[in-house]
């Protein structure tokens, strides 16, 4: 067994993994970057994308499906294996998936046609986010995809126990500070919206349309209970989605969640916090929200990466907005304890001290 980091060269930006089994061989995500002008793409070539038995995809953000149909596109005719969640989240329709939930439990093992031995769980990133273990030809090789075990609102089941030739572990955070620093960081986020509401001032934050958002959401229920939160069709519609996707969800969290009001935009710029999902203001409907809502003195915090050459990246360097992370990746720190816990001969971990060293590993 092979595994090609075919995400490379724009390392966790972009993931992007093909395995090149004895007998069958398969790809793991199918990231985009829209950052890297002209290589947006994974550098998995034709005769890999049309060998591939099946594409295992660990959640539904960008940098992780947003090239499903570029490699429909190049002739992949495999099958998407993913679970329901992530399979109604895509922008990319797709014929006939091998769904997770249907196949088997978490920590349950299943046989793939083709010699595929597959044990799955949830990686607490988001509705639908998950790990593999994924066997062939007598080698294992373990995804983490992006795994959060101090998700706040999202279920997260324990990678303990497991055994793997090669592990390829989230560590997005790197050598950042851990859950100290995360608790620091919500302090700040949420003292600096109380601030902004104490001086009359409205909050934007836009969100990706699945995951930290809701997070956010449960610390401002839980501290700031007054305050009035607007959202846009698509949060609204995620929150009223909750009850659908209870097995995703803690069930401390869909409780709280439950009871928290969250308004249509109003027809004028009222107090309160507004959720926006379009994390980068691509929209130019986003972009003139933000604009508008500039007007009335609102503070922008963006809680995530800010991607470079978007409406969100040119807000920061103008200083009309800000950026106060809120966690939902491992530091090394992290990937260290859960590495810890298993049995994995090789570990592969961007960012860290256990960055790859080549493109492609014999497993």
């Amino acid at each position: 067994m092979k595994l090609y980091l075919t995400g490379e060269p724009c390392n966790q930006q972009r993931h992007c993994y093909f395995v090149q089994g004895n007998q069958v061989s398969f790809i793991v995500d199918c990231g985009y970057q829209r950052c890297y002008a002209g290589d947006e793409l994974p550098h998995l070539t034709p005769e890999q994308i049309r060998s591939a038995r099946y594409l295992f995809l660990t959640h539904s953000h960008e940098n992780q499906s947003g090239a499903l149909e570029h490699l429909y596109n190049m002739g992949f005719h495999g099958r998407v294996v993913t679970t329901t969640e992530t399979a109604r989240q895509l922008t990319a329709p797709i014929d006939q998936p091998v769904i997770l939930e249907g196949l088997c439990l978490p920590y349950t093992a299943a046989e793939l046609p083709g010699g595929i031995s597959l044990i799955w769980g949830r990686s607490g990133h988001c509705s639908g986010s998950a790990w593999f273990s994924i066997s062939e030809g007598g080698r294992t090789i373990f995804f983490s995809g992006d795994y959060y075990t101090s998700a706040r609102v999202h279920m997260a089941d324990p990678i303990v126990g497991i055994k793997a030739d090669l592990a390829v572990l989230d560590c997005d955070y790197g050598h950042q500070a851990g859950s100290n620093a995360r608790a620091d960081h919500v302090d700040v986020l949420m003292g600096l919206i109380r601030e902004a509401l104490d001086d009359g001032r409205p909050v934007l934050l836009p969100v990706p349309k699945y995951g930290r958002g809701l997070g956010i959401l449960s610390h401002i229920s839980e501290r700031l209970p007054d305050a009035c939160i607007f959202g846009d069709e698509h949060f609204i519609n995620e929150i009223n989605h909750l009850d659908a996707t209870a097995m995703w969800v803690k069930p401390s969290a869909l409780d709280m969640l439950a009871g928290v009001l969250v308004r249509p935009y109003p027809d004028f710029v009222a107090l309160g916090v507004y959720f926006l999902s379009d994390p980068q203001l691509d929209a130019p409907a986003s972009q003139h929200l933000a604009d508008q809502l500039l007007a009335y003195g609102t503070r922008v915090i963006f809680t995530g990466t800010v991607e470079p050459q978007t409406h969100a990246a040119l807000m920061l360097r103008a200083g009309t907005a800000q950026k106060v992370r809120y966690g939902v990746h491992c530091t090394q720190d992290d990937m260290l304890r859960i590495a810890a816990q298993n049995e994995f001969g090789r570990i592969i971990a961007y960012r860290s001290d256990y960055e790859p060293t080549q493109s492609v590993y014999d497993v």
